[in-house]
């Protein structure tokens, strides 16, 4: 069965979401996973048995914990920990009131340019404002504020941005997958029109750029 004509063109927000929570993310447990060896006598130490251990066909941080020490593990991981109450999530570094402050000051300040936040830094907010938020240090609500002013901003800007469109050519550097998402149906079907007006133009030499961009918007 073919995919609705939506989803041929982008990721659903489902995908995106899967994509990235096979992300890295740092964790506080609070259980203890890792094998702990103890002496018994004449030079031989045995394996004592921990409470808990993790079902995994990974050779990875899950059996190496340690109860207060922080380690990484996938984010849909942290997230279950979390839910089970065996985990605090690290908030990222980037995710707290100041550094989003700092990110908007230069969203205003460089009209041109977006910052250098990471391609998951929308989906990620999200997923630890509903299912980790006690575990921020800065109250939620003004996180989520933040996040979203960031948002508006991003999205000002890439309109604008796209007034500069042309056949062979677009740059949006810094742009997470959701916003790229959001906008890769109209910018292919614009940059395919841009193409046929400029071969057209090309061929008979009537159409200049600002007649490019009128005809496709």
């Amino acid at each position: 069965m073919a995919l609705p004509a939506h989803l041929q063109e982008t990721f659903s927000p489902e995908e995106i979401q899967f994509l990235v929570e096979d992300e890295m993310i740092k964790i506080f447990p609070r259980i203890t996973t890792r094998q702990r060896r103890r002496k018994i006598g004449n030079g031989h130490s045995d394996i004592e048995d921990v409470q808990f251990r993790m079902v995994t066909t990974e050779d990875d941080a899950l059996n190496q914990m340690v109860a207060m020490r922080s380690t990484e593990v996938k984010l849909w991981i942290a997230l279950l920990l979390r839910q089970q109450s065996k985990c605090s999530i690290v908030a990222p570094s980037w995710l707290t009131v100041k550094e989003l402050n700092r990110k908007i000051q230069y969203e205003k300040t460089a009209t041109d340019r977006f910052s250098d936040l990471p391609w998951n830094w929308i989906v990620v907010a999200n997923l630890l404002f509903s299912r980790a938020a006690d575990d921020f240090h800065d109250p939620v609500h003004e996180l989520r504020s933040k996040i979203q002013d960031l948002r508006e901003i991003r999205q000002t800007k890439v309109l604008r941005g796209l007034k500069q469109l042309n056949a062979s050519h677009l740059q949006l550097d810094n742009l997470s997958l959701l916003e790229i998402n959001e906008l890769r149906p109209f910018i292919v079907r614009t940059m395919d029109k841009l193409r046929d007006v400029h071969d057209a133009a090309n061929i008979d030499g009537t159409v200049g750029e600002e007649d490019e961009y009128d005809d496709v918007m």
